[in-house]
């Protein structure tokens, strides 16, 4: 099978390896995978500020992806922002992810994790997450590596666990049939 992805970020294509290596437990898909990633634009900003911008970010994504490469399905991945409601400068990074494969579309989010308010701030006021991230961990191009998730959390949970999470759950309506009646 062949799976178009809308990225060339090496955490992205780690946490479909991951998502895909926890499904072939099933087993789906059943035969091997040949993984197609793509550089693909999300037509959203670089740092989605709501649920709503960060999942039409990744449709774009598997669409464009499914496009440029003619796969049998295909995986769109985004991280962004959700601000709490009542609460303006408190939000939470969460990832998502959009598998489409020409008909039907599945649809998975990871964990969340809340962001300490002076990553907060500078975002919702318009600045990339990617570099708010680096100057509060005192790294470079920490989207790279361990991601935001992974400074927020420890090492706990990595970008690419949160995108494995979002990818199970996204592939959800392709494995989960063959235990439909």
């Amino acid at each position: 099978m062949r799976i178009a992805l809308g990225t060339v970020r090496e955490p992205k294509i780690a946490g479909v390896r991951m998502a895909l290596e926890r499904l072939a437990a099933l087993p789906w898909p059943g035969e091997p995978v040949d993984l197609l990633p793509v550089e693909v634009a999300s037509g959203q900003a670089d740092t989605p500020l709501s649920a709503a911008a960060t999942v039409a970010g990744a449709r774009t994504r598997a669409r464009s992806a499914m496009t440029a490469t003619g796969a049998e399905l295909a995986l769109g991945l985004e991280g962004g922002i959700e601000v709490l409601a009542g609460e303006p400068s408190r939000a939470v990074l969460r990832n998502w992810a959009v598998a489409w494969d020409g008909r039907r579309e599945g649809i998975g989010s990871s964990a969340g994790v809340l962001l300490p308010e002076a990553v907060a701030v500078p975002v919702l006021a318009g600045e990339d997450l990617a570099s708010v991230i680096d100057r509060h961990a005192r790294e470079r191009d920490v989207r790279s590596r361990q991601g935001a998730f992974g400074v927020l959390t420890a090492g706990v949970l990595t970008r690419a666990e949160a995108y494995a999470q979002a990818v199970v759950g996204a592939l959800a309506p392709w494995y989960k049939g063959r235990w439909e009646g």
